[in-house]
C-alpha cells in the first residue's frame, strides 16, 4: 500500500522499510481485520455477563454474525470491510451508538477501513465476561520462507505487521478488558530479520513481550529446557499415584554420557531445542522400554535414529529456501566430508563433486552460491563457528552458533558440523 493512513488512536499504518528491500508491503489493516473478526467469532453468549448487544452489533459490522463455514484465510482480505459494514447497518438491529458511528463514516471512502476498526476497538472492551471466561488468539511458529527473494520480503512484512497488530490490539483493549487478548510467538532469529524492515517492532516486543530463553548459561541451575523434562517426569509420577521425585536426574539418568555431564550433554546435543531433546529421550527409551533409567548405553544406541530425525529437521528448513534436488546435493556435500572445515575447504569439496558427480554439473557454479549454502546451514543450526581466542596467555574456545543467539556466520573462521547430525552424515561422531 502506498498510502500511510493514521488511525484515530495514533498508530501509524505504514512504516518505511530498511535499505535493501526492493518492495514495500503493508498488511496492518489486513491483520487487524483478521484478528478482530476471529476474536468476535470466539465470543459466545454464555461467556458474556454484560454487553451481548454490543458483541452482536460488532459481529454484524464485521460480517461474522450467523455465518456458516468460516474461511479463515479469506479473513486476511480487506476488500469486504465496507460491504460488511453497510450490510450490518441494513440488517440491524445495532446499538444506537454503533449505528451512529457507522453512519458518520459511511460517506468517507478514503479512511473508512481503519475507522471501522477504530469503532471495534472503541466498543469491544465494553463487553464484560463472566469470571474465568476468556477469548484469546494465539499465533505460533511464525516462520520465514527463503526460497524466493520476493516471497521472503512479503513474509517479513507479514510478520512485522502481524506483530504490530497484536501489539495494537492488546494495547487498545487490554487495559480495559483482560478477558480479550492476542499472543504471537516468534523465534528470535525470525524477529532479528523482521527488525530489519520494521525496527519499531523490536520496541513493542521489548515493552510488552516475554522472551523465552532456552540457552541460558551452562552453569545456571534453572535451565528452562531441563525443567520441562523434570516437570514431565514428576507429572507422570503423580498420574501413577506416586510421590514426585525430588532429584529426577539422579533417579532416572546416568550422571555422564560420553564422559560428559548428562545435563550439559543433553543441552548441547539438542541445540537447546525442546523438540530435539524430547526426540532423543524418546529414541533412548524405545531402545529398552523396560529400563527404569536413561543410561549412557541407551543414549549411545539411540544416536543413529536421533541423528536421522535431526537431519530431517534441517532438510525441512532447507526446503523453505532450495529445491528438493538442491537439498539432496547439500547433503551429498556433507556426507563423509569432515566434521570441521573452512569456507575454502567447503568450496573445494563442491568443486570436487562437480567434477565427479553428474548431479552437480549445474549446481553451485559461483562462489556466492556456496557462501549462501554455508549461511543457510548456519542459520538452521546445522553448522556453527568454533574458534579460539587468547585470554591471559591461554587459548580459549568460542562457540558461535545460531541457537546461542549469534545470528551471523563468521566466514573467515572454521565451521563445525553439529554433533547431532554426524551419525546421519557419516562423520566422526566424537571430536578428538
Amino acid at each position: 500500500s502506498s498510502r500511510s493512513p493514521q488511525s484515530n488512536s495514533g498508530y501509524p499504518l505504514s512504516t518505511k522499510p530498511s535499505a535493501g528491500i526492493t518492495s514495500e508491503y503493508d498488511y496492518k489493516i489486513n491483520w487487524l481485520w483478521y484478528i478482530y473478526r476471529n476474536l468476535l467469532r470466539l465470543i459466545s453468549e454464555e461467556q458474556v455477563y454484560e454487553g451481548w448487544d454490543i458483541a452482536v452489533s460488532l459481529k454484524r459490522l464485521l460480517g461474522v454474525y450467523g455465518e456458516v463455514n468460516a474461511n479463515l484465510l479469506s479473513d486476511l482480505s480487506t476488500k469486504r470491510i465496507k460491504g460488511f459494514a453497510k450490510a450490518g447497518l441494513k440488517s440491524g438491529p445495532l446499538t444506537i451508538e454503533i449505528a451512529a458511528e457507522i453512519e458518520a463514516i459511511s460517506k468517507d471512502d478514503e479512511n473508512s477501513d481503519i475507522e471501522i476498526i477504530d469503532i471495534v476497538e472503541k466498543y469491544l472492551p465494553e463487553i464484560v465476561f463472566h469470571p474465568r471466561h476468556r477469548s484469546v488468539l494465539l499465533f505460533d511458529e511464525l516462520e520465514l520462507f527463503w526460497n524466493r527473494a520476493d516471497q521472503r520480503e512479503r513474509d517479513l512484512f507479514l510478520i512485522r505487521d502481524l506483530l504490530y497488530a497484536v501489539s495494537r490490539v492488546n494495547h487498545s483493549i487490554g487495559t480495559k478488558n483482560v478477558s480479550l487478548g492476542v499472543i504471537a510467538s516468534v523465534r528470535s532469529e525470525v524477529l532479528y530479520e523482521v527488525n530489519r524492515v520494521g525496527p519499531e517492532v523490536s520496541r513493542d516486543v521489548s515493552d510488552r513481550g516475554v522472551r523465552v530463553h532456552w540457552n541460558v548459561k551452562s552453569d545456571d541451575p534453572t535451565q528452562p529446557i531441563l525443567q520441562i523434562i523434570e516437570k514431565k517426569i514428576n507429572a507422570s509420577e503423580i498420574e501413577n499415584d506416586e510421590l514426585p521425585t525430588e532429584d529426577v536426574w539422579t533417579t532416572y539418568f546416568d550422571p555422564y554420557v560420553f564422559g560428559r555431564d548428562i545435563k550439559q550433554y543433553l543441552l548441547d546435543i539438542s541445540m537447546y531445542k525442546p523438540r530435539n531433546l524430547v526426540s532423543l529421550l524418546s529414541e533412548a527409551t524405545e531402545v529398552d522400554p523396560l529400563s527404569s533409567k536413561v543410561t549412557d548405553e541407551l543414549i549411545q544406541q539411540a544416536q543413529g535414529e536421533f541423528s536421522k530425525r535431526s537431519w530431517v529437521e534441517i532438510e525441512e528448513g532447507l526446503l523453505g529456501e532450495y529445491t528438493a534436488d538442491t537439498v539432496r546435493n547439500i547433503k551429498a556435500i556433507l556426507i563423509a566430508f569432515q566434521p570441521k572445515f573452512s569456507l575454502g575447504q567447503f568450496q573445494r569439496r563442491v568443486e570436487q563433486k562437480r567434477q565427479t558427480d553428474p548431479r552437480f554439473r549445474q549446481a553451485f557454479r559461483t562462489e556466492a552460491e556456496t557462501v549462501s549454502v554455508i549461511e543457510s546451514l548456519y542459520r538452521l543450526g546445522a553448522i556453527g563457528n568454533i574458534y579460539f581466542v587468547n585470554e591471559r596467555g591461554r587459548s580459549v574456545p568460542r562457540n558461535h552458533w545460531m541457537f546461542r543467539d549469534f545470528y551471523d556466520a563468521i566466514l573467515d573462521k572454521e565451521f563445525e558440523v553439529h554433533e547431532s547430525l554426524r551419525k546421519e552424515l557419516q562423520l566422526p561422531f566424537r571430536n578428538n
